[in-house]
């Protein structure tokens, strides 16, 4: 394998940090309450406790006598936070990984809270040198935060400082450029989140004066209550309560797929949880036949037959009625009439293509531009203000304004020169990573070829739909029933993903496609039976090791048949929907 062909291969195994956000993010939507509970049992004490701190210590006047004792109680509640969050990483690679978690003795668990507390003392020097430096501050921030993901999910050894230290730090070199990624997105999180903060702030108070009367220090003296040192670190504080959880979760996330390229726990994870799932969905299902079973009979006792008649006949429509909604909607697909449903349709399908989690990403990065468009306007109107203040002064001041225009002109060189190595620093990188990329030529063949159907790493999205079926094919002449299996379970896939109605990702499981597919496709009841259906005989020899029965191929087939058709109906729904408007 040439060089070329290593960092290719290298590029499609790495996560992109918005899909370990995103991941991030359905892991903490999905944890149970009692995981914040054990989160927030220590960070909301320690928040308490800094806040007194500062405003005690900037007012009191013991404030030298009480110093220590008062800076020793906040070292205690500032440990005893960093062990709940440990206690939370722990309880979510626990749902990552059921079972995976050590046993651990007293005197092992001891020693791992000593190892921890250890590395803390020196978090803020190396976050003084990462800061001051700038280059090594992304690595530094990513080894804090394994500190609490690793402290209770490394298996007990004898020397638990040193290797909660080497696994941390290595652990963050893994995929560095993901690392910064997150690190970017979260910093514009936490601005637009403490922006929110401050605007409720004085919202709130503006509203009860407006409706109520209620005079506060917010209506009275906005710039001074908002300029107070107590509020400022309160809305800091506030804003680490709501943001440190999931990024929490985001560094529980890297370091798990890190330490499962050597074990596999990521694979028997998702075994587990599958084995889980289907004990649920048999007892579900038990519970559910009898419910069904009670009500037909229900159903038996009470119906008529001039009922069902009456029934069938609102249901069914006719076929003068069929043959007016075909011609309403042949007419709607003229091009005179396309001219606003068209672009309706676009929007919409546009609309629907980004995750929740990116469509709100983009409405945080349009208000910090916003923001940051708004301060960069305010500073040039003031200094032009005091600009043409100074003109009109006496010839005394005039050293000030050229002063002031001297500080413009080097806050502008300034910029521009930052600006000038981001554009440089990225069309480096650019170069970098797709340096001798055009030399890499593969045609279909060799890339169909190079599709491992054995390994777990292969993703629907990777080849077309007719590329799976020319492997399956390929497997049925060699008497691969199980491969070939697999191989038209992706090219369902891959046909549900060109069609729109599932979204391909490699953290996704069989679960998550058919709740997806209920969503997107619920009027199509064959389409969702004929999926469940080569889903569950796909799982059977794939995960079960089950042998496949005689026309089991042609069963599947079968299947995929019906389900191309029915997701072609899916595509021209958009042109038909305004019919029923």
């Amino acid at each position: 394998m040439t060089k070329v062909n290593r960092r290719v291969k290298k590029r499609k195994r790495e996560i992109a940090a918005m899909q370990i956000l995103e991941e991030a993010f359905h892991l903490v939507r999905t944890a149970d309450v009692s995981v914040f509970w054990r989160y927030y049992l220590g960070a909301v004490p320690w928040a308490v406790g800094l806040l007194y701190f500062v405003a005690d210590m900037g007012r009191s006047s013991l404030a030298g006598r009480d110093a220590a004792f008062a800076a020793l109680i906040l070292t205690l509640l500032y440990f005893w936070m960093r062990i709940c969050q440990a206690r939370y990483c722990a309880s979510l690679w626990g749902m990552l990984d059921p079972g995976g978690i050590p046993v651990m003795t007293r005197g092992e668990r001891f020693r791992a809270h000593a190892a921890l507390f250890l590395c803390q003392a020196v978090q803020f020097p190396l976050l003084l040198i990462g800061i001051f430096f700038a280059i090594p501050l992304g690595w530094i921030l990513a080894t804090q935060q394994n500190f609490a993901a690793l402290a209770l999910t490394t298996p007990p050894s004898p020397r638990p400082f040193r290797d909660l230290v080497s696994h941390s730090i290595r652990y963050s070199h893994d995929q560095w450029a993901q690392n910064h990624g997150v690190l970017i997105v979260f910093f514009f999180v936490t601005l637009f989140t403490l922006a929110n903060l401050v605007g409720t702030c004085l919202f709130v108070p503006s509203m009860l004066k407006m409706f109520f009367g209620v005079e506060t220090v917010f209506t009275l003296s906005p710039a001074a209550a908002t300029s107070n040192t107590t509020f400022l670190i309160g809305v800091v504080l506030l804003t680490q309560l709501a943001i440190c959880p999931l990024l929490n979760a985001a560094y529980v996330l890297r370091c798990f797929y890190t330490r499962s390229r050597s074990t596999g726990a990521d694979l028997l994870g998702r075994l587990a949880q599958v084995r889980q799932g289907r004990a649920v969905e048999e007892r579900l299902s038990g519970k559910s036949r009898a419910a069904a079973a009670l009500v037909l009979l229900g159903l038996i006792g009470f119906a008529t037959p001039s009922g069902a008649q009456e029934r069938e006949k609102r249901v069914e429509p006719s076929a003068e009625a069929l043959r007016f909604e075909r011609e309403i909607a042949e007419t709607l697909e003229q091009k005179k009439y396309q001219w606003q449903l068209s672009r309706r349709a676009l929007e919409s399908e546009e609309a629907g293509t980004d995750s929740w989690l990116g469509q709100r990403l983009n409405e945080i990065a349009a208000s910090v531009k916003r923001f940051f468009k708004e301060i960069q306007d305010w500073i040039e109107e003031a200094l032009k203000e005091l600009l043409e203040r100074e003109r009109g002064t006496s010839s005394g001041g005039g050293g000030d304004a050229k002063q002031f225009q001297g500080l413009s002109s080097t806050v502008s060189i300034v910029l521009v020169v930052v600006i000038l190595g981001l554009l440089v620093w990225l069309a480096i990188s650019v170069y970098l990573r797709y340096r001798g990329q055009e030399k890499e030529v593969i045609d279909e063949e060799e890339r169909s070829t190079a599709i491992d159907l054995t390994s777990e790493d292969i993703v629907a999205t990777q080849l077309h739909e007719e590329e799976w079926l020319r492997l399956a094919r390929e497997q049925i002449e060699r008497g691969e029933e199980r491969l070939a299996v697999r191989a038209l379970f992706l090219a369902t896939l891959a046909h549900l993903g060109e069609k729109g109605l599932l979204k391909i990702a490699r953290f996704k499981s069989n679960r998550d496609y058919r709740g997806e597919l209920a969503l997107r496709a619920r009027t199509l009841g064959d389409l969702r039976r004929a999926f469940d259906e080569n889903t569950a005989l796909f799982e059977r020899s794939w995960y079960g090791m089950h042998r496949l029965a005689e026309g089991s191929l042609d069963f599947y087939l079968k299947n995929h048949g019906l389900i191309a058709a029915e997701s072609a109906k899916a595509s021209v729904r958009p042109a038909a929907a305004p019919v029923g408007a």
